[in-house]
């Protein structure tokens, strides 16, 4: 074998073992989560509320898309800020700090996300690190999701088919991943990966209930999408219930 042809294989050998040595180990999920005793677990009761007056609601159009169009006789609204009277609607509410040195095993139910319309629905969804986020179209429309996320990786692939199903997970938290369709350029959402199994998305009553959580003192948060993110702390005594407000808009 001549020695350039040696030592050109030996330089892709070693290559080869670098690129290995160097390769991020696989990350363990969690199979079982940290016991929590009953008798001392408690709620942690978030509402989230609007103070001022919210901006009046504004339509999308959908004439570029007939069948978009045809599928809503009625006018269609952006959902970027909804407020049902005062309660902030769509505010992703999550236990931020106070449980690092417990393990979640994540649920196997997958958290689902429709294409209707040519519209997401819901508008905001969570799920949990490791949890399967599943994407519905049940359009005879093509739609592509398209995931730009800051932390965790990007996404994009098309559904053509009504009726189909594509499902994605996270090795990361991220609150929230802004979610579109390149094709119909009005639709948007998010997906908030929280880091536990503590977590919900306000519906018109503006609150989430976390439980059943330890005694302990929690960091609590609030995002909104146009509105940014709110934080309190919380302690929870033993069977106990907290009470956390957590105010948007004017101040």
């Amino acid at each position: 074998m001549p020695d350039g042809f040696r030592r050109c294989c030996l330089f892709v050998a070693l290559t080869l073992l670098v690129l290995a040595g160097c390769s991020e180990p696989a990350v363990e999920i969690p199979k079982q989560s940290t016991p929590i005793d009953p008798a001392t677990a408690g709620t942690i009761r978030v509402a989230v509320s609007y103070q001022g007056a919210p901006p009046a609601p504004k339509p999308i159009s959908l004439q570029s898309a007939p069948a978009c169009a045809q599928a809503h006789p009625e006018p269609v609204y952006d959902e970027s800020l909804v407020v049902a009277g005062d309660k902030l609607v769509n505010a992703v509410v999550w236990i931020k700090g106070g449980l690092e040195k417990m393990v979640f095993a994540p649920p196997q139910e997958a958290v689902e996300i429709d294409q209707i319309g040519c519209l997401y629905k819901p508008h905001v969804i969570s799920a949990m690190v490791h949890q399967p986020v599943a994407f519905l179209n049940s359009d005879s429309e093509s739609h592509n999701v398209h995931g730009k996320p800051q932390v965790v990786d990007g996404w994009n692939f098309i559904m053509s088919r009504k009726g189909s199903r594509q499902e994605v997970t996270f090795d990361q938290s991220e609150i929230a991943v802004p979610v579109g369709c390149d094709i119909h350029p009005w639709m948007r959402a998010y997906v908030a990966i929280a880091p536990t199994p503590y977590h919900g998305v306000t519906g018109s009553d503006g609150v989430v209930e976390l439980a059943p959580l330890p005694p302990g003192e929690y960091v609590v948060a609030a995002w909104h999408e146009k509105l940014g993110t709110r934080e309190q702390r919380v302690q929870l005594a033993p069977s106990g219930s907290a009470a956390v407000a957590v105010t948007f808009g004017e101040k």
